[in-house]
């Protein structure tokens, strides 16, 4: 498609997209603007075609990077379900936004998006009998206000594979939940209701990076090189010029370390926990 000059957006198109945004389904929009559904989804085909889109959630993507959306305190506010808070996105990436307001809008859920969240969006003056989760995409210390002036709790959303100083620094400034951007599709909605019903929510594998590497002894150390070698007992012991029970007596402590049940598990740990390289060294020929 080609796109349009967006001066050319009607002021009825304009409230369309923003309620759009809002999270408000076509028969929501309808009742509240006082038309039929069928003009509301007309007005929809109307703004796909001037902003060059394809669908819903490329034109809310492309309203918000234009600065076409009114979502301050004129914007009428959604009803919020009842158990369910209104979401407050932040998010300065186009592909976050439409990715999270995809998800919302498939599970029917109320959304307002924001474009500033420290002074320009005049959150204060929002109506305090609503409950808020506040989504934040890449947070910049700054962005951390927003929550705190919502009274919300609030989601982090690394759009990178999350590292343990993002955990730790999400956790630290008061997040609820710690998500990457990649499972936002599949887990968003459960993660918020989890929130709503006051859980914190860490995925298990960035749970393991944020805890503390075991200490392992020499023996210990050498016996975990052994095994990502591929070395059976015996052949660790006799690399080592160590009894094949002091090797089975260290691989049982080691696992105990690792919390692991057999050698995999051990591995897949001691990987995690940066003790091994990630390439271990080629299993050593049979004597």
């Amino acid at each position: 498609m080609t796109m349009v000059d967006v001066d050319v957006l009607t002021a009825r198109e304009l409230q369309v997209l923003s309620l759009t945004c809002a999270g408000h389904s076509a028969q929501e929009i309808a009742d509240r603007l006082h038309i039929a559904r069928c003009t509301v989804e007309n007005h929809k085909r109307h703004i796909y075609q001037k902003l060059g889109v394809a669908g819903q959630g490329q034109a809310v993507s492309q309203g918000l990077a234009l600065d076409l959306l009114d979502l301050g305190p004129a914007v009428p506010r959604p009803r919020v379900p009842a158990g369910r808070d209104l979401v407050v996105l932040h998010a300065r990436c186009p592909v976050a936004t439409e990715s999270v307001t995809r998800a919302m809008i498939r599970d029917g859920r109320p959304l307002c998006a924001v474009r500033d969240t420290v002074g320009g969006d005049d959150a204060d003056a929002w109506p305090g009998a609503l409950r808020f989760t506040a989504v934040l995409v890449d947070p910049l210390p700054a962005d951390w206000q927003l929550p705190l002036r919502l009274g919300a709790r609030a989601v982090a959303i690394p759009s990178a594979p999350p590292c343990a100083a993002t955990v730790s620094d999400a956790m630290a400034r008061g997040a609820s939940a710690v998500l990457w951007l990649e499972d936002v599709p599949d887990h968003l909605c459960a993660v918020l209701d989890l929130v709503a019903s006051e859980y914190v929510v860490v995925g298990a594998d960035m749970c393991r990076r944020l805890l503390p590497t075991p200490h392992l002894t020499g023996r210990e150390h050498d016996v975990l090189v052994t095994i990502a070698a591929g070395h059976t007992v015996r052949q660790s012991a006799r690399l080592l010029g160590i009894a094949s029970k002091t090797v089975e007596s260290t691989r049982a402590r080691l696992f105990r370390k690792l919390d692991a049940r057999n050698r995999s598990e051990a591995l897949a740990n001691a990987y995690r926990a940066g003790l091994v390289p990630a390439e271990p060294p080629a299993p050593a020929g049979r004597e």
